[in-house]
C-alpha cells in the first residue's frame, strides 16, 4: 500500500497533477508521517508551486536529519537554484554527485540531471568570480576561494587530512569549514629544518591549526589589556620583526619559517616585518572574575568504567583515584554509542546519535552548525580555547574547531602518544597560565590493545608471553570478542597510564586551588574484549565509561545516579556558572549536579551502515534491549525487520525481564525514537 501511494504520487507529479499530489500527500502523511520520503515529496511540492522559503527549510532539514544522503542534497540544490544561490547550488550538486558515487544508489536520470546542472552552474559560477574580482568585493572573493579549496574534500564529506602522508598541509593556508581560514603552523620544533619537505603531513609533523589576524608585512595590537601574547608564523626563513612602540624600538629575528613564535607584547605595539608574515590574534593576558583559571576536559578513549569500579579504581588507577576522590566520581554514566567517532560528537555538541547523525565509518561528517558546541560556549565566556590531541575522529572539519582559538594535532600513533601528550599540555598550560583558559586534550593509546600495536616498553615489560599472544587480529575494535589477554594488556596499560597522569595531577594541584579550577576525565565507550561470551553487544563492559570531575562547585562523593555522556555538555557548563540552551540538547543536568530530576533510563545505540541496529536502555535497576534483523543502509536508514526486544535485571543473576507491560512500555520507546529512520515500503 505505502509503495503503491509513492508510485502514484510520482505519477502525478510527472503528470503535472498538483491538486492530486497534495490530496495523495495528505493520505500518506496520516499513514506514515515520520517517513524521510514524504519530506522529499513536500520539498518537491514546494519548489513545483513556487513556495521557496518553505522548500528550503524542508530541504536544510533533510540535509540535517540525513547528511549522507545524495537526495536530500539534491533537493537543496534544487532550492538553492531556483533562488539564484548559485555557489550553494553547485555546492550542493557537487556532494549529492560524490556521495551516489560511494553509494551508488541514484537512478541514471537523476545522476545525468546533476551532471547538466553542475556544467550549467560552472559557466555562471566563473562570470561570478569575474565580477567580484573586477569590482573587488573581497567577501565574496573569499566566499569564491573557500568553494575551491573545499571542493578537492566534497566540503568535508571526504576529509583525509588528518591521516594522509601525501597531503603536505603543514605551513599552509587550510580552510577548516567554509568560513574558517587558517594557518597551520609547525608545532614547537626547534630546528624544522630537520623535518623536511616530504614530512609536512600531520601523521609525520605535530601542527597547530590558527586563525590569523591579518598576513603581510605590518600588524598592531590593540586592545583594553595591558599585555598580550602574539602569535607570528613567517612564510620564510630569516624574518625580522621590527617591534616599535611609543618610545623604544626592538628588532627580532624569526629564524625559521612554518611555525609561531609567540611573542609577550604591550598593548598599542606595532610590528613591521622584513619578509611576509601571519599574524594571529593577540592573547590577552588576563584573568577575569566569573571564569576559573584552569578548565580541563581530559578525555581518555576506551577507559571502561567496568574496570575501575569500587576497589579497582584505586588498585589499576592509584593516581587518579587519589586526585579525583576529592570530586565527584560517576559510577553509571553511559555512553550513546559504541565507538569514537559518534561517541565524542555527543560529548561536545549534547547530541544523541540520532541527532547529531555523525555515524558514518567512511563518509566524514559535521556537527550540527544550529547546536553551540560546548567549546563554543567557554568561548563565549571570554576563555582561550585550546585542542590538543591525536584524534582523528575529532578534526577541525567535523566541527571541533568551532570556538577554538588553537588546535594541536598529530594522529596519535606518532606524535600525541600518552607519554607525549601529558607533557605537550603541561608545558601547555604553562604557556597559558595567565589566561582563564579551556583545554581539550585526549589520550587514545588504549587502542593500541585491540588493534594489536606495540604497546609501550613500560608495558611490555609487566606482559607475559601468554598474554601477548594475540587473537582477532584485523578485527575492529567495536567488533571484537571476549579475550582475557586483551584484557589483561587493557588493565596493565590502564596502569602505565596512571603513572603518566601522576605528573599533570602534580602540576595542576601545584599550581592551582580547587575553587580556580574544573577538571574532568571522561570516556567515549567501553571495550568488547571486555564482554563475556553470549551477552549482548551493548553490555555494559562496552557502554559503562570513567565519569568524573573535580573543582569550584564540584561536590565530594561518589554517585550511582544514572547518567548519559549527553549530559556532559550541560555538567561542565553548569559548573562553570555558563549559561547553555537546555532545549535544544538530548543532555540533561544530572541531579547529582544541580539537576531538578535524576534520569529514568539512558539509551545506548549502534548506527552503523552495514550492521543491525542495536539500542539498550539502562536504568537503575533493569537494562532493556533492542535488536533489528535488517542492517541499516548508507544513509542511516532501515527496514523494520523481526526485532526483539527482551531485558535483565541488574540483581546477582542477571534474571531476565518477564513483565510483559515494561518490556512493551520500552518497545514503544524504541520504535518511537527511530521512526524517522525507517524505511517504509
Amino acid at each position: 500500500m505505502k509503495k503503491e501511494l509513492k508510485q502514484e504520487i510520482e505519477q502525478n507529479f510527472n503528470n503535472n497533477e498538483i491538486k492530486k499530489v497534495i490530496l495523495i500527500l495528505q493520505q500518506y502523511k496520516q499513514k506514515c508521517p515520520n517517513d524521510r520520503d514524504l519530506w522529499f515529496y513536500e520539498c518537491i511540492l514546494a519548489l513545483t508551486v513556487g513556495e521557496l522559503e518553505k522548500a528550503q527549510k524542508i530541504a536544510d532539514k533533510c540535509v540535517h536529519k540525513f547528511p549522507t544522503s545524495y537526495e536530500a542534497y539534491y533537493y537543496q540544490a534544487c532550492v538553492y537554484q531556483a533562488r539564484k544561490m548559485v555557489v550553494e547550488a553547485l555546492r550542493s550538486y557537487h556532494i549529492a554527485y560524490g556521495l551516489n558515487t560511494y553509494t551508488d544508489y541514484a537512478n541514471n536520470s537523476v545522476m545525468e540531471d546533476i551532471k547538466m546542472q553542475i556544467e550549467n552552474l560552472e559557466d555562471q559560477f566563473e562570470k561570478l568570480s569575474d565580477e567580484y574580482v573586477a569590482e573587488n568585493k573581497a567577501a565574496n572573493i573569499i566566499k569564491m576561494l573557500s568553494f575551491l579549496n573545499r571542493k578537492d574534500t566534497l566540503w568535508g564529506k571526504d576529509e583525509k587530512i588528518a591521516r594522509s602522508t601525501i597531503n603536505h598541509s603543514v605551513g599552509k593556508e587550510y580552510w577548516v569549514t567554509d568560513d574558517d581560514l587558517r594557518y597551520i603552523g609547525i608545532y614547537r620544533a626547534p630546528l624544522p629544518q630537520f623535518i623536511g619537505t616530504d614530512n609536512l603531513s600531520l601523521p609525520r609533523t605535530k601542527a597547530e591549526f590558527l586563525k590569523f589576524k591579518k598576513k603581510g608585512n605590518y600588524n598592531y595590537v590593540k586592545g583594553s589589556t595591558d599585555e598580550y601574547l602574539l602569535p607570528v608564523a613567517s612564510a620564510e626563513a630569516n624574518n625580522i620583526h621590527t617591534f616599535k612602540s611609543e618610545d623604544k624600538e626592538y628588532k627580532v629575528t624569526q629564524l625559521f619559517p612554518q611555525h609561531f613564535n609567540y611573542y609577550r607584547v604591550k598593548n598599542g605595539i606595532q610590528i613591521e616585518s622584513m619578509k611576509q608574515a601571519y599574524y594571529g590574534y593577540p592573547i590577552p593576558l588576563e584573568h577575569k572574575q566569573g571564569r576559573r583559571k584552569l578548565v580541563l576536559s581530559f578525555f581518555v578513549d576506551g577507559l571502561a568504567q567496568e574496570v575501575i569500579n569500587g576497589d579497582d579504581f584505586e588498585k589499576l588507577m592509584p593516581n587518579t583515584y587519589k586526585f579525583f576522590s576529592k570530586g565527584t566520581i560517576c559510577t553509571q554514566a553511559h555512553s550513546c554509542s559504541e565507538w569514537t567517532y559518534p561517541s565524542l560528537a555527543t560529548c561536545v555538541s549534547g547530541l544523541d546519535t540520532l541527532h547529531h547523525m555523525m555515524f558514518h565509518d567512511k563518509l566524514d561528517g559535521e556537527l550540527p552548525k544550529n547546536s553551540p558546541t560546548l567549546i563554543e560556549y567557554f568561548k563565549g565566556k571570554g576563555y582561550y580555547t585550546s585542542k590538543m590531541d591525536g584524534e582523528w575522529r575529532s578534526i577541525p572539519s567535523y566541527g571541533y574547531a568551532r570556538g577554538l582559538d588553537q588546535y594541536v594535532y598529530q594522529h596519535q600513533s606518532m606524535g600525541a602518544r600518552a607519554e607525549q601528550e601529558i607533557m605537550d599540555v603541561i608545558e601547555h598550560l604553562e604557556t597559558f597560565k595567565e589566561t582563564d583558559q579551556y583545554l581539550w586534550m585526549a589520550v587514545g593509546d588504549l587502542h593500541d590493545v585491540a588493534d594489536g600495536l606495540d604497546l609501550s616498553d613500560a608495558v611490555q615489560k609487566n606482559l607475559t608471553l601468554e598474554e601477548r599472544e594475540l587473537d582477532e587480529l584485523g578485527v575492529t575494535s567495536v567488533k571484537q570478542n571476549y579475550s582475557a589477554k586483551k584484557t589483561a594488556m587493557y588493565k596493565k596499560t590502564i596502569q602505565y597510564f596512571d603513572m603518566l597522569f601522576g605528573f599533570l595531577y602534580t602540576y595542576i594541584e601545584n599550581n592551582y586551588t580547587d575553587d580556580e579550577i574544573l577538571i574532568s576525565l571522561f570516556a567515549d565507550h567501553g571495550q568488547g574484549y571486555l564482554i563475556p561470551t553470549g551477552k549482548p553487544f551493548l553490555s555494559k563492559e562496552r557502554t559503562k565509561v570513567a565519569f568524573m570531575f573535580r573543582g569550584a562547585n564540584v561536590k565530594q562523593q561518589v554517585t550511582d545516579e544514572i547518567i548519559s555522556t549527553a549530559d556532559y555538555l550541560p555538567i561542565m557548563c553548569r559548573l562553570a556558572d555558563i549559561q547553555y540552551d537546555a532545549a535544544s540538547i538530548d543532555g540533561k543536568l544530572p541531579k547529582t549536579f544541580g539537576g531538578l530530576e535524576e534520569r529514568e533510563y539512558t539509551i545506548t545505540e549502534s548506527l552503523h551502515p552495514k550492521d543491525r541496529y542495536y539500542a539498550v536502555a539502562n536504568a537503575r535497576d533493569y537494562e532493556i534491549y533492542f535488536e533489528n534483523s535488517e542492517k541499516t543502509d548508507e544513509e542511516g536508514r532501515f527496514l523494520l525487520g523481526d526485532y526483539k526486544v527482551f531485558g535483565f535485571y541488574k540483581d546477582a543473576e542477571n534474571t531476565p525481564i518477564t513483565d510483559a507491560e515494561l518490556l512493551k512500555r520500552y518497545e514503544n520507546i524504541f520504535l518511537e525514537r527511530i521512526a524517522e529512520h525507517i524505511i517504509y515500503e
